[in-house]
């Protein structure tokens, strides 16, 4: 009677042992709260992703924007040094005596001074 009482217990033992094997395998399907909770950070990864493009599309285009203006500052310098240059020239008293002598012109009074401000 014993030993019938252990091969019961081993045999009770083995099924349950089996039982506990074969629901480790089984698939819990999601519920609800947890499907909306994927969705949702599906949702939330795309469209941080769209927003970080636009910014980049718009960075770039604002940074092409920035290169064109300093561009057109320094053309806008380098026209200003040289309309200034040219002042220069043309104001200088040795180009005034020459213009004076082409026309017929001629300086009067020793004491007059070309003054540039």
């Amino acid at each position: 009677m014993v030993s019938n009482a252990a091969r019961k217990y081993q045999q009770e033992e083995v099924y349950v042992q089996q039982q506990s094997v074969s629901t480790g395998s089984e698939r819990v399907g999601l519920n609800a709260f947890e499907k909306t909770l994927y969705s949702l950070g599906a949702f939330a990864t795309v469209l941080l992703l769209i927003v970080m493009i636009s910014t980049k599309i718009s960075i770039n285009t604002a940074q092409h924007n920035l290169q064109d203006l300093q561009g057109q500052v320094a053309q806008t310098k380098n026209d200003n040094a040289s309309q200034q240059q040219e002042i220069s020239d043309l104001t200088s008293e040795s180009h005034l005596k020459s213009v004076a002598n082409k026309y017929g012109l001629s300086d009067k009074n020793s004491n007059v001074r070309n003054i540039n401000r």
